[in-house]
């Protein structure tokens, strides 16, 4: 206990870290209200700040959105990242880690794919939305398709050629997103995976082991 007298220990809180609870709580917010109900001040609220510490770290509302946007899709990128880069292991291994990496529960959590959907649905009419979408599919989509294209060079067989596997592999994690968010009857990211799993196993029959033993 601190005597009359005794030194009071002050923590000062870098502008990195306000910036970093401003981005959090704009994920919280827009995975719980959405983009058109989000408000700067129910983020503040979130964030324990004034609201000033908002104009001040961001300038407006759509930078700190953005902001938010990449903070999600960032993670996402740097899990899968890692599963791809272990060039050590099979490439079936790899892009089985790679789809877990997905369904992570901090990485697929239901607020974090709300807010991936609530900037999905307005690409249409944002196009800084959509210029960042656009490389974010791009980069999948390549990623992806190097761990199909090293199967291939591997010998594994499969009735589908890299570039509609790359397509597909991605389309339908999007998709087992979606049906995580869908009220009634959400699958949870344990089915998911498994429904995932399945699926590459159809893909690369002679490498099923890889997937459904897991």
């Amino acid at each position: 206990m601190l005597g009359e007298g005794s030194p009071v220990m002050r923590f000062r809180v870098s502008g990195e870290d306000r910036q970093r609870q401003l981005i959090e709580a704009a994920i919280d917010v827009i995975g719980s209200k959405g983009l058109s109900r989000t408000t700067l001040a129910d983020i503040a609220k979130k964030a324990g700040l004034a609201y000033g510490h908002i104009s001040f770290r961001f300038k407006t509302k759509e930078s700190l959105l953005l902001a938010a946007l990449r903070a999600v899709t960032d993670e996402y990128v740097a899990v899968r990242d890692a599963a791809v880069a272990l060039e050590d292991r099979p490439a079936a291994e790899r892009l089985r880690l790679m789809i877990e990496a997905g369904f992570q529960r901090n990485i697929a959590s239901k607020k974090k794919i709300a807010l991936w959907h609530a900037f999905l649905s307005e690409c249409h009419t944002r196009p800084a939305y959509m210029k960042l979408f656009s490389e974010i599919r791009k980069a999948e989509y390549g990623r992806a398709r190097k761990i199909c294209d090293e199967l291939v060079s591997e010998g594994t067989e499969s009735a589908l050629d890299p570039h509609v596997a790359a397509l597909g592999i991605n389309s339908l994690v999007e998709g087992l997103w979606f049906n995580m968010r869908l009220k009634p009857g959400a699958i949870d990211s344990t089915e998911a995976l498994a429904i995932a799993n399945a699926f590459l196993a159809a893909v690369y029959p002679d490498r099923a082991s890889f997937f459904i033993s897991h």
